[in-house]
């Protein structure tokens, strides 16, 4: 172990890769003192070289601004296992590129790569690699969030947008690529300020800025006037963008309704409405239609009208299948449809003079 900035000459393949914190990063020459550097950052399960052959290097370094621990690194081809955690883990790139297998998604990091993952466990590979990578609580993420958008209360999507993986390059012209650029830019400060005092990077908040940065990148809301104000008045009404789609469900029940079509209506994401329709009704999405549908259909049996069948009502309340209609009313209402309307019909008064 030597010195932090120690020269990189005996390393010359480091040498010529950035990274903010490169003076301040130390020589760690054996796997398992890299392992014990990292996890002190991330939830390392296990850690290899790619190339087992060749002596182990690594220039490592634990960097704390405020709140957030700072992993920085240069190191060679490493292979990674990382377990599950409720936070946010922020990857950026700066010299090589790092492959994330997450679930069924895949994600590169290139040189200008910026990536967000959710709490789910990853696998990374990488190519010889400059690079920082940190924690962040997503459950202030979410504050700070509220905080900027002067809301009363978290909007519920705002929750499941976090808990999905977030991929970005510093190229194109996207908004995400000057909020990219900012981020970079207070991780250099830092490393300035970090040449003064300690102290001072913590009273100046940088990793509330950070915080913010980060809530900016992830949630479109905030950079965005119209649905910042469009949520602000939802709010003060008692009323999100889950209610919108509630409504949208009930006027449309005769149509056909499944979960791409509410995607597109909502904006919400696949497992973002499968989250939202558990955590706020209780059931799946397509429980709950299926038994608005069936509870329209009961008062239409229960009140017809001349003219009224069973297979009108039922392709009123969007079902394509008679049969299908049967057996979902029996089992929930247990009396037949057929039955039900022959008693409304029974009890009505005549009009026959």
């Amino acid at each position: 172990m030597t010195n932090p900035g120690e020269s990189y000459e005996q390393h010359p393949e480091a040498a010529g890769l950035e990274n903010p914190f490169k003076r301040r990063l130390i020589l760690l020459e054996d796997l398992e003192s890299s392992d014990r550097l990292l996890r002190q950052v991330l939830p390392v399960r296990e850690l290899r070289s790619a190339r087992p052959d060749s002596p182990w290097w690594h220039y490592g370094g634990c960097i704390e601004l405020g709140s957030i621990q700072v992993a920085a690194g240069i190191h060679p081809p490493l292979q990674m296992l990382a377990g599950e955690r409720p936070e946010l883990t922020v990857l950026l790139g700066y010299g090589g590129e790092q492959q994330v297998h997450q679930a069924s998604q895949h994600w590169c990091c290139p040189p200008d790569g910026c990536l967000i993952l959710s709490g789910e466990a990853y696998a990374s590979e990488s190519t010889l690699l400059s690079a920082l990578a940190f924690e962040l609580s997503l459950e202030r993420v979410l504050s700070t969030a509220t905080t900027m958008a002067g809301l009363g209360h978290k909007p519920s999507h705002w929750k499941e947008e976090l808990q999905h993986s977030h991929g970005w390059c510093l190229s194109g012209e996207a908004v995400e690529v000057p909020l990219q650029t900012l981020l970079r830019q207070e991780l250099g400060k830092a490393d300035q300020l970090l040449g003064h005092s300690q102290a001072l990077v913590d009273r100046l908040q940088l990793d509330d800025q950070i915080y913010r940065l980060i809530a900016a990148l992830v949630l479109p809301d905030l950079r965005l006037e119209t649905p910042l104000d469009r949520l602000t008045q939802k709010d003060q009404q008692g009323r999100d963008a889950f209610d919108e789609l509630i409504d949208y469900i009930k006027i449309n029940l005769s149509q056909p309704l499944n979960l791409t079509m509410l995607e597109n209506q909502s904006h919400y994401s696949r497992r973002a409405l499968q989250y939202a329709f558990r955590e706020r009704l209780g059931c799946t999405a397509t429980q709950w239609i299926r038994n608005q549908r069936l509870d329209l259909a009961r008062r239409r049996l229960q009140n017809p009208v001349p003219g009224d069948s069973v297979a009108g009502i039922a392709t009123l309340c969007g079902y394509r299948s008679l049969s299908l209609f049967g057996v979902d009313f029996q089992q929930r209402f247990h009396v037949k449809p057929s039955q039900l309307l022959r008693e409304a019909r029974a009890s009505q008064p005549s009009t026959s003079s």
